[in-house]
């Protein structure tokens, strides 16, 4: 049985250690935190977006250094907040994946999307461009009785608790739901971005949306 384990947004900042207090306070719960979650017996550890907070080069060393300490399968969506201070370029290099890819399983298809815009912190909200929809409906379509879970980390705009709301979504001009219903019998649709746990169920599609772990210290299993 497939068996993953999933995390909203980290938020890991860059906290100097003359400041020590906040640094000893970075340190305790962030890492603690993270080594609970890679604990966690799962054959993929997923990051829904967010995982640094300036997303700056020492947040995602920090990070993926302690990561690479252990033998997980890790994969990470990019937020709003990792690519907030280098190009996606930089960033792709940091990364032991894609940006967005598809990994195909016995059980499940799983597609991990890029719902960010690049360096502008000014626009938090999620896009995608028509190259990646295009790529996103082909994985759709690919096996018609295969089940699928997309990850990424906004939500589609109207699903889960605060998609609504200003620049908490993909932008809804990024037409997802049509794509999303031609997926015969649906599929699971996970993300973050609005920091708390939220579940809809809409047009055969389930959207499961994972609270920060700043505002809600938990993991999500899938299974």
């Amino acid at each position: 049985m497939l068996r993953l384990a999933l995390i909203g947004d980290l938020h890991y900042p860059q906290i100097e250690q003359a400041n020590r207090e906040l640094f000893e306070l970075r340190e305790g719960f962030y890492f603690n935190y993270l080594k609970g979650f890679l604990a966690l017996e799962a054959d993929m550890h997923i990051s829904l977006g967010d995982l640094t907070h300036n997303g700056i080069m020492q947040e995602f060393e920090d990070v993926y250094q302690y990561i690479r300490t252990t033998d997980v399968t890790f994969r990470h969506v990019l937020g709003n907040h990792d690519a907030y201070a280098m190009s996606k370029a930089q960033i792709s290099s940091l990364m032991d994946h894609p940006l967005y890819e598809a990994v195909e399983t016995e059980e499940a298809l799983l597609v991990f999307l890029d719902s960010t815009r690049e360096l502008q912190p000014e626009d938090w909200s999620g896009d995608m461009d028509s190259r990646q929809l295009a790529w996103l409906e082909s994985q759709i379509q690919r096996n018609p009785d295969q089940p699928i879970l997309i990850f990424a980390h906004h939500p589609v705009y109207g699903t889960t608790y605060l998609s609504r709301d200003h620049k908490m979504h993909i932008d809804p001009s990024v037409d997802m739901r049509s794509i999303l219903t031609k997926k015969n019998g649906g599929g699971l649709y996970f993300n973050g971005h609005n920091h708390t746990h939220s579940i809809m169920q809409m047009d055969g599609w389930s959207f499961i949306q994972t609270a920060a772990g700043l505002c809600d210290p938990s993991y999500r299993m899938v299974e």
